[in-house]
């Protein structure tokens, strides 16, 4: 029985325990016990900053993170403003189009792109996925706001998810190999610092760049920070793999692909992980489709105000990644995440009430809380857990299970909100939301303990 069986069947005892307290009586003594969370220390993120690997990738993703807000605020204002009807009203149907385009790379290879990333240099397989995204973006200049050109956004962000489906995986796999297990948890807080960088900073930014001087610019400025971001990850020394002479035919990916999610599905910890990313991711789409049509009919909010809301969900996020060390000490990691879920259901319960700007950022300040508990904790987790040489093909699989809801859920929701009662979506959005967090607190139980438990 290898660790990561002993770690399962640990699990499997952990998770079975009669209740959460019978198990929390075992550990709360245990000073030497880790949380994901409690293991973010000032020390250890000052370790990581000293590091050759690790601080190249983190400005390189910094400056990406900048330009993915440019590219949300700017395809947010072309496909709105294209999508209007003579009478007011908006047609969804660019909308769903633009969430298909982004989930169909998701559904057709995000489990393939798990194997390739196996048997691919990591290195080199980001640096070709950050110029393959550079090319959409400058290719999202041919639109120039015409409204028969709007297959170029689907085609364009069909092939930007195509080449984030290796990317993300490779990262994941890279960041586990030049580093301890122990230091996961600082490296992926200090990612998801320079995404809230990003949020604070970028969205305002690129709000105010797109009102003054245009869409174009948003995507002059993304894909120059793509090719940016892979210059950095050229400067990386990444560890190689070990030779595959095994190839990548046909029938070799397709025994690796079944292999990967053979692990996936018999690692009870990994079942319980994806499933509940697919409610995280889920609900956070909802969510953003439904802050949008809210800004958009009711407050008639435009682009600066866009990267407004976004900057302040940025601060949730900070105020999260202070408080979160802080309630470690009191709530495990399963804990954690189910009270992220239930403040967010706060927070978009609160739109029934058609609250003012003011009240939709603070509440966009808890949304923010609730992104950096259960972005970072599964991200860690599916980065711990799996040995090396099913990393990629596991990451690609949990992308499958973030990405996928995520994009199919903006469809649903905006489809829904267009034909049905907003108060109704928002109502059933909030108990997906709570059972969502009840299911946290199970399937994650036990799970801090039996990862860090001898690691050294």
């Amino acid at each position: 029985m290898d660790s990561f069986d002993r770690l399962d069947q640990q699990l499997e005892e952990n998770i079975g325990t009669d209740s959460p307290d019978d198990y929390l009586s075992q550990t709360e003594n245990v000073d030497e016990a880790m949380t994901v969370a409690n293991s973010l220390t000032g020390a250890m993120l000052r370790d990581l900053l000293r590091n050759r690997n690790f601080v190249p990738l983190w400005i390189g993703q910094l400056v990406s993170y900048i330009g993915d807000q440019f590219i949300l605020i700017a395809v947010i204002t072309v496909i709105t403003s294209l999508s209007q009807r003579p009478d007011g009203t908006s047609d969804v149907i660019p909308l769903v189009m633009f969430a298909i385009s982004v989930a169909a790379p998701q559904i057709l290879f995000g489990l393939i792109s798990g194997v390739l990333v196996d048997k691919q240099d990591r290195k080199w397989t980001m640096i070709g996925s950050d110029l393959a995204r550079a090319v959409t973006m400058f290719a999202l200049l041919l639109v120039n706001r015409e409204p028969d050109r709007m297959w170029i956004i689907y085609v364009s962000m069909f092939v930007f998810g195509s080449a984030q489906m290796l990317f993300y995986p490779a990262r994941a796999s890279a960041l586990a190999a030049i580093m301890p297990k122990r230091f996961l948890a600082g490296a992926n807080a200090l990612l998801e610092l320079g995404f809230v960088v990003a949020l604070i900073f970028g969205s305002g930014a690129a709000g105010i760049l797109v009102e003054k001087l245009g869409e174009d610019a948003a995507f002059i400025f993304n894909g120059c920070a793509f090719i940016f971001s892979a210059f950095m990850i050229y400067l990386m020394r990444i560890p190689k793999r070990r030779k595959d002479s095994g190839g990548t035919s046909f029938s070799i990916v397709w025994r690796e692909l079944r292999a990967g999610l053979a692990y996936v599905w018999g690692t009870r910890s990994m079942r319980y992980i994806m499933g509940l990313s697919i409610l995280v991711s889920a609900a956070l789409g909802a969510v953003t489709i439904l802050v949008l049509d809210y800004l958009t009919k009711e407050l008639k909010i435009g682009p600066s105000g866009f990267g407004i809301v976004i900057g302040i969900l940025g601060v949730g996020v900070v105020v999260g990644g202070i408080l979160i060390q802080r309630l470690s000490k009191f709530l495990t990691t399963n804990r954690l995440v189910a009270l992220s879920m239930v403040l967010q259901a706060i927070a978009v319960g609160s739109f029934i009430l058609n609250p003012p700007f003011a009240i939709v950022l603070l509440m966009t300040v808890l949304i923010g809380f609730s992104l950096i508990v259960s972005r970072a904790v599964l991200s860690t987790l599916t980065q711990a857990i799996p040995p090396e040489e099913y990393r990629g093909r596991v990451q690609s699989t949990f992308n499958l299970f973030s990405q996928a809801p995520l994009a199919a859920t903006v469809g649903l929701v905006g489809a829904l909100v267009q034909l049905t009662n907003r108060t109704l979506v928002i109502a059933g959005f909030c108990i997906i939301l709570l059972l969502t967090a009840w299911f946290a607190t199970n399937m994650l139980r036990g799970i801090d303990e039996a990862i860090y438990r001898g690691d050294n």
